[in-house]
């Protein structure tokens, strides 16, 4: 077999990616780990260096490039070398995407920006699925006729598919289970304790059933049907391909499901956070627009405190932006670890007026009345805190209470010192929330939906953005 010369060699990779920097950082990262990298600027670079330079073990590849896309790409390299483990790596991930991909022949995809440790993580992974195809394809050119005596006589293989993380189901043509990895086992747990072989009809899904019954009286073409199951709260990729022999016998087929609760979790998150950050960008910024409009046009008077005080609202709706841009930021930059603190001596007192001064203008459009309390400022508490920290803990306390107090409410904080510690407590007479809801409400992107909130804009970034501050 043509991967048995590079057996005791390191595993060959070829990158391909039209971005320098992703290039450069994945040859980095698998030279540290004694792979043999090979990179690529485009798909048409990557084809000629594929042809150069083969054989490879595997290929991570790129989704847009110019000259050749990624899918192109696919189908050139798997033309060439049906057993290399293609690694789709993309800015546009979505399940839609991943189907897309695997249905080309793709064995995994990882968005952008790259973790080292998932590419490595998923590259061992199809290395591992590659060594098990090319000892599948030797098995069955030593012509066995039942899956089950395959699966029996080879302990190596079996070790293989058992220390897989994704579930695999074997299946032969007299619909017998004849194989399940432990990782199958967890998934379906009607199959945890079962002895081989066993009916098909163990399993307790019907689309699962379907699915393998759709394979096994399928004509010897080889390909691969991809469906989305759920089995109880958890969601599963399985993807299923028939076992064919050399002469064209169908002799079983084999399922392979992988966990995509979390991808399916990180698409619903991420398509709520474009829809409410579109939102919250949309309305100041028609607001502006209109503003410039009206500035332009013959319809206000030459009077300059007229036009100072559109210019004031216009500023106003511009710092909405700014703000909402920089909590955007501060997230990503606390979640990715580069967030920095800055602790200084800090008086609370003008600190907690400029935040109270930012969102004067808001109480005065819904008639709340804002209030504050604090120390006179010969007692004026000092702290060691980060002044930008402070005054975005501060801005979104107070943005949310006044967002969430119906009009002619009020609003109010109160600076204490109590013992050593200074302290500051915002209350309003807002709409209030469930047990549950309170327990929700530090959560990214959640935002309480009833009648009572429909018509009020947010992100669901604002508690969350304290919470994570004030860890």
């Amino acid at each position: 077999m043509k991967e048995s010369v590079m057996k005791d060699k390191a595993p060959r990779i070829l990158v391909v990616d039209d971005e320098l920097g992703i290039r450069e950082g994945c040859r980095k990262v698998l030279l540290a780990e004694s792979y043999d990298v090979v990179i690529a600027r485009d798909g048409q670079d990557g084809l000629e260096q594929f042809e150069a330079h083969g054989p490879f073990s595997a290929a991570v590849v790129d989704l847009k490039m110019p000259r050749m896309g990624g899918m192109e790409l696919i189908e050139h390299l798997l033309q060439r070398d049906e057993d290399i483990i293609v690694i789709i790596i993309t800015a546009y991930a979505t399940i839609d995407t991943a189907v897309q991909a695997t249905k080309h022949g793709a064995y995994s995809y990882i968005p952008k920006p790259l973790a080292p440790d998932e590419l490595l993580l998923t590259l061992s992974r199809g290395l591992q699925k590659r060594t098990l195809s090319l000892e599948a394809r030797q098995l069955r050119s030593e012509r066995e006729n039942r899956l089950l005596e395959v699966a029996y006589e080879r302990s190596k293989s079996n070790t293989i598919i058992g220390c897989m993380t994704d579930g695999v189901l074997v299946i032969n043509r007299e619909e017998q289970i004849v194989l399940r990895n432990a990782a199958a086992a967890r998934a379906l747990i009607e199959c945890s304790d079962i002895s081989l072989p066993a009916s098909l009809d163990t399993i307790l899904s019907d689309k699962i059933k379907k699915l393998a019954r759709g394979i096994l009286s399928s004509d010897s073409t080889p390909s691969i049907l991809s469906r989305e199951i759920e089995c109880k709260e958890v969601t599963y990729l399985f993807n299923a391909s028939p076992v064919v022999e050399p002469g064209g016998e169908v002799l079983g087929a084999v399922l392979v499901c992988s966990d995509i609760t979390a991808l399916k979790k990180i698409e619903t998150t991420r398509s709520m956070f474009i829809s409410m950050v579109s939102h919250e960008i949309k309305s100041p910024l028609a607001a502006i627009e209109s503003i410039l409009n009206l500035l332009q046009s013959d319809c206000v008077p030459n009077e300059e405190s007229a036009r100072r005080q559109l210019l004031q609202r216009c500023s106003i709706r511009v710092e909405a932006l700014r703000m909402l841009v920089s909590d955007l930021l501060n997230i990503a930059a606390i979640e990715s670890g580069r967030f920095e603190l800055r602790r200084q001596p800090l008086n609370l007192t003008p600190l907690l007026q400029q935040a109270m001064d930012t969102i004067q203008h808001r109480a005065q459009e819904k008639d709340i009345q804002l209030t504050c309390e604090m120390p006179p400022e010969n007692k004026a508490p000092v702290v060691l805190a980060d002044e930008q920290a402070m005054l975005s803990i501060l801005n979104n306390l107070l943005d949310n209470g006044i967002k969430y107090t119906q009009r002619c409410g009020r609003v109010s904080a109160l600076l204490s010192i109590t013992g050593m510690y200074a302290v500051i407590t915002v209350r309003d007479t807002g709409i209030g929330m469930t047990p549950e809801q309170c327990g929700r409400v530090f959560d990214e992107f959640y935002r309480v939906k009833s009648t009572a909130t429909s018509g009020i804009p947010g992100t669901g970034l604002g508690l969350s953005m304290v919470r994570k501050l004030l860890d």
